[in-house]
């Protein structure tokens, strides 16, 4: 008798770092019933680290891509290159994963793939052209987003830089998981939260947290909650009194801190699809988010969305109103737009073409 698992596809995920959606969607691809190889290239600076992961991804692209059915990468970079040299050697279907980084250009915030004429964004052009399908979290980061532009003088968007890619270009937002986001049954407390990964200030200030702090002066009698700081943002910044800052969270830490706070603020200046958003937003969190890319969408008309131009007077009439409504619809748009189901399907069509 033959024990051995049999799987519906073999796939290859490759990414540069594990982030929540990358795992996700590991998660849901074996949930499917196919086998997932991940080949993870973290983007280190020295150079003999740097070396390490491409001889890395040759070796274990050598080895998975041959028995694969297709290969899938979440960003295009560096970590895309050679494992879709060996997918286009075997003649396998390729399918990137655009997030933000990668179909971007911002002088102003040093940001973005596109940012200079260099080696690094000719690999990338190279993989864009090799992949069967591009996948884009929102439409703006294949057609552009002019409020980022006119805001930040960013420019976006694939088309902006490779026109023909146009017919490959397929719109698939992430998914979340509403049987886990969802209230605690915590008491609110009239808070406003924001959540990511700040790693250095150049991430601050692309998620606007000089904003944040420019609105917590502003509005004293609110208690402001910055989560995921991982460097010393007092070296940076002056720390209004009403700001708290936490650490790193796990997931069932950021769901208590969803669950407490009434509002959640996405400031950020370049943003695809912003996964805390949406998962705030599942817990009955108010959003108030930046008018760019994938954030006016997620939001809908649950919440209040805000520009430069925005005086502290908009602010805090929105924030006093008796919104006690949004929170839910906030939850049932999130769960309406962006579910499992949706992105599982895409996977199916794209792996069964």
């Amino acid at each position: 008798m033959n024990s051995k698992k049999r799987y519906n596809k073999r796939i290859v995920l490759l990414c540069s770092v594990q982030n929540t959606f990358v795992l996700k969607d590991k998660a849901l691809l074996e949930n499917q019933g196919h086998q997932v190889k991940l080949i993870s290239s973290p983007p280190y600076k020295d150079p003999l680290w740097f070396v390490w992961n491409r001889i890395r991804e040759a070796l274990l692209g050598l080895f998975f891509i041959p028995r694969a059915d297709a290969v899938v990468s979440w960003f295009n970079d560096y970590h895309t290159v050679i494992p879709f040299f060996w997918a286009e050697c075997f003649r396998k279907p390729k399918l990137i994963i655009v997030g933000g980084y990668d179909a971007v250009a911002s002088p102003k915030l040093s940001y973005g793939l596109f940012l200079k004429q260099n080696t690094r964004q000719k690999l990338a052009q190279w993989t864009y052209s090799l992949a069967n399908k591009i996948w884009v979290v929102h439409s703006t980061l294949a057609k552009g987003c002019p409020v980022a532009q006119k805001e930040t003088g960013t420019t976006s968007g694939l088309l902006s830089w490779i026109p023909k890619l146009k017919d490959r270009i397929q719109e698939v937002p992430t998914a979340y998981d509403a049987s886990f986001w969802k209230p605690t049954g915590s008491i609110r407390e009239n808070g406003i939260l924001t959540v990511a990964s700040f790693t250095d200030l150049r991430t601050c200030i692309r998620k606007g947290i000089p904003e944040v702090f420019s609105l917590a002066k502003a509005l004293p009698e609110f208690n402001f909650t910055i989560a995921g700081v991982q460097f010393a943002l007092e070296n940076h910044f002056s720390i209004p009194k009403n700001v708290r800052i936490l650490g790193k969270q796990n997931r069932e830490e950021l769901k208590q801190l969803y669950s407490i706070h009434k509002f959640y603020i996405q400031a950020s200046k370049i943003e695809g699809l912003p996964n805390v958003l949406c998962e705030a937003m599942l817990c009955e969190a108010i959003p108030l988010g930046s008018s760019v890319f994938g954030i006016p969408d997620a939001l809908g008309d649950t919440g209040f969305l805000f520009d430069s131009s925005t005086d502290i007077d908009a602010f805090r009439e929105f924030l006093t109103l008796e919104n006690t409504a949004f929170g839910k619809q906030a939850r049932e748009r999130i769960q309406r737009q962006y579910s499992l189901e949706r992105r599982q399907e895409a996977f199916t069509s794209f792996l069964n073409a």
